[in-house]
């Protein structure tokens, strides 16, 4: 099934309302760039959505998980555990193994196993592999508003026992508006190499949109506010093809009395995509798939040559 992925690009739009979209994981303030005033998104906040959706909501073996431990204990512990409790088949190529966690077939995956483990007496070959993904997402993804951050400060109050009670307050910037774009790639010839199917990739189109607005990692207090706008994946014709400035094919454009900062929703910008329905007509472009759930951007593509809608 693998051989059926084409190369394509994906953008995919959502928007935040006074939240922290993507904290630094050592200050725990929004990312964000000075000089253009927007915030940034990181691949890995992104691709913790999908995997948090993908086992908690829908059941799926994860490698870099909570459960598993992948990412924060000794990963040659995590794969020996998964060697022996996610292995109905009795696989002994722990390549293989890792390949049966969607994550690894969509984002990749690395083993530091010795070539030659025993488990409770099982020999197991390829313990040293590593697999690159063929979904990756732009390390930074940068809003299409600029975005003037608002300090908010709040109240903790513990009890340690009946007459020991202590109370902080802290402070932290958060984001009044943003409509964020994320760029993305898939690689067919990697996906070859990962096993990723079509199965997969509707998955993982599945958790970026619900797994954003919601669902899963999304449901915490930093992240409500957040609503997923669209999802289009341009598919090349050629695996050898590429169009210059993907990420610039939608143009976020004010209202009259409007600027960047000063967005608080949808109702006081519109979307330009003038450069996206240039971009179909070329001969580069096989289709463009794309799903919303906002009926007037719907109309926008639908009943237009090359535009398919994404079934989720």
């Amino acid at each position: 099934m693998a051989d059926k992925i084409k190369k394509s690009e994906i953008l995919f739009l959502y928007e935040t309302s006074y939240n922290i979209p993507n904290g630094d994981p050592f200050t725990g303030e929004q990312r964000y760039d000075e000089e253009t005033k927007k915030i940034l998104v990181s691949d890995v906040r992104m691709k913790r959505y999908i995997r948090t959706y993908l086992e908690e909501i829908k059941g799926l073996h994860i490698y870099v998980s909570e459960r598993t431990g992948a990412g924060k204990t000794d990963s040659k512990g995590v794969l020996k555990w998964i060697a022996e409790h996610r292995n109905p088949d009795n696989k002994t190529d722990i390549g293989e193994i890792l390949k049966d966690q969607i994550d690894v077939r969509l984002f990749g995956g690395i083993s530091t196993l010795d070539d030659k483990l025993t488990i409770k007496d099982v020999k197991f070959t390829n313990g040293h592999v590593q697999f690159t993904g063929p979904v990756q997402f732009a390390l930074l993804n940068p809003s299409l508003n600029e975005v003037n951050l608002r300090m908010h400060q709040n109240t903790t109050h513990f009890t340690s026992s009946a007459d020991n009670a202590q109370g902080s307050i802290g402070t932290t910037t958060l984001v009044p508006y943003s409509l964020l774009q994320i760029h993305g790639w898939v690689n067919p010839k990697i996906a070859e190499k990962t096993g990723m199917t079509e199965q997969d990739l509707n998955l993982m189109f599945e958790g970026l949109w619900y797994g954003t607005s919601g669902d899963g990692s999304s449901h915490s207090r930093s992240k409500v506010g957040q609503n997923s706008v669209l999802l289009l994946e341009i598919v090349y014709k050629e695996n050898n093809q590429k169009i210059y400035g993907v990420d610039r094919l939608i143009q976020l454009i004010p209202k009259a009395d409007k600027k960047g900062e000063t967005l608080r929703s949808m109702d006081d910008y519109d979307l330009d995509f003038l450069k996206l329905f240039e971009v179909a007509e070329t001969d580069k472009v096989e289709k463009i798939r794309f799903y919303t759930e906002i009926e007037d951007i719907k109309s926008k593509f639908t009943e237009r040559s090359k535009f398919e809608e994404i079934k989720l």
